[in-house]
């Protein structure tokens, strides 16, 4: 090999290595310049061992089962262990429903928050379930997985093995649910129209009364052999009367069996609070769960009868719009103490055309709102009747329920600009009776 071809591949080698080194210091800067993305997560303790019965790889163990169950869609869950120094036997329950349900309240909307509170100290135990949750787990079916699951296992000293078993068994059975999809379109039959006409009619005849512990005072009313209940809305909405129809949005009628039929419609988007299905879609009536009964046969006779009695209630207590009547006021329901009070100076209060008077005088102007059921007063001279509270914008505004077979009214102070909802702010509601000559 001659000294120039030497000195050739000698060249040849050191321009290699430049280009060598130099792309690595290349990609190494453009490393250090750009960093790889991260994805960043807030780790939730969601295992809290007060009592210490669980061991760091167990309690390892356990974060890892309600870490899948959340990022899967199906629950929050979220184990807390107590002892004496947070709470005593008798006060268990109602600790672990004030003071640690924010421990797994569940993906917005859905509620579907489950807390296992657990005590070896106090030998007591409880499962907090979300309202979601509760669609889907009843209380019997919770109660059983904990006598069936946790406390075998407990009694033998086993807390692990026995909180492994049934938290295995809750999130197998929620997401069972969630998969079945059991439910379906009724609405040949029982048509959106029919939904809303019983609605109405339970709203306005209709009493409140607890039929689960989803959610309480159902506007319920008890046809000749069978019950409807309306449910869920929001918490006293149907005892205070400041319900929109389309809060409810769930019907279950109950027949002289005692067997249920439940159904689903609602307006718009899905409302908040419910475990109804992705699927549903508004607008729609669906039917729950109808095993192996059917529409023509099972469903139809109930609507049948209901509808009926509609008419025929109807018909019997026709009664006049609320302003041809003069109203004595009876009672008022205060909010903070939730009971109705007597009034011992009654006003009594009437309405003439677009005027209305207090005690016989004329206090100003008034108009109703029917659709939205809003009735305004407008006063004169600076004056208020003694049971108006609220004023905005040089009126008084109220929801307003006439009950035509009770023949009552009720009145609740409203604050329209809180939006949908219309919210009393202060004040109370205010109960009417019809004024016997």
């Amino acid at each position: 090999m001659t000294p120039k071809v030497q000195s050739i591949i000698s060249y040849l080698g050191f321009l290699w290595l430049v280009a060598f080194f130099g792309c690595f210091f290349s990609s190494t800067l453009l490393a250090q310049g750009i960093p790889a993305q991260q994805k960043f997560v807030i780790k939730k303790n969601r295992i809290i061992d007060n009592e210490n019965i669980f061991t760091s790889i167990e309690i390892q163990q356990l974060d890892s089962i309600v870490t899948r169950c959340w990022d899967k869609g199906i629950a929050e869950i979220a184990i807390v262990t107590l002892d004496d120094r947070h709470t005593n036997k008798e006060n268990f329950d109602s600790y672990v429903f004030n003071n640690l349900t924010s421990y797994a309240l569940g993906e917005y909307g859905k509620n579907n928050g489950i807390v296992i509170a657990i005590s070896k100290k106090l030998r007591q135990m409880r499962i907090e379930n979300g309202y979601g949750i509760e669609q889907v787990l009843s209380n019997a079916a919770t109660k059983k997985i904990i006598d069936e699951q946790f406390i075998p296992k407990f009694k033998d000293g086993k807390y692990f093995e026995g909180t492994l078993n049934g938290l295995h068994t809750i999130i197998s059975d929620v997401a069972k649910v969630m998969k079945e999809e059991d439910f379906t379109l009724a609405s040949s039959i029982f048509t959106p129209s029919i939904f809303k006409k019983i609605r109405a009619f339970v709203l306005e005849n209709g009493s409140p009364q607890t039929f689960r512990n989803l959610d309480s005072d159902n506007p319920s009313y008890n046809f000749t052999s069978l019950d409807v209940f309306l449910g869920p809305s929001r918490k006293n909405s149907f005892v205070l009367k400041d319900f929109q129809e389309d809060n409810y949005y769930e019907m279950t009628i109950r027949d002289n069996d005692g067997r249920l039929y439940q159904f689903v419609y609602f307006e718009k988007s899905i409302p908040e609070q419910t475990f109804i299905h992705r699927k549903m879609k508004p607008e729609k009536v669906y039917w729950w769960y109808p095993g192996d009964k059917y529409l023509s046969s099972d469903v139809w006779p109930l609507l049948a009868q209901i509808e009926d009695e509609i008419v025929q209630n109807s018909a019997v207590n026709e009664a006049k719009p609320f302003t041809e009547y003069q109203w004595i006021l009876k009672q008022e329901f205060h909010p903070m103490e939730r009971v109705y009070k007597d009034i011992e100076n009654n006003d009594t209060l009437s309405f003439h055309h677009s005027h209305f008077s207090v005690d016989g005088k004329n206090a100003g102007t008034f108009y109703t709102n029917p659709a939205e059921r809003i009735l305004t007063l407008k006063m004169e001279d600076e004056e208020r009747p003694a049971f108006a509270i609220f004023k905005m914008n040089d009126s008084y505004r109220y929801r307003y329920n006439f009950n035509k077979k009770a023949r009552k009214l009720y009145l609740v102070p409203l604050d329209e600009q809180e939006g949908d909802d219309l919210v009393c702010v202060e004040g109370c509601t205010l109960l009417f009776e019809i004024l016997e000559q």
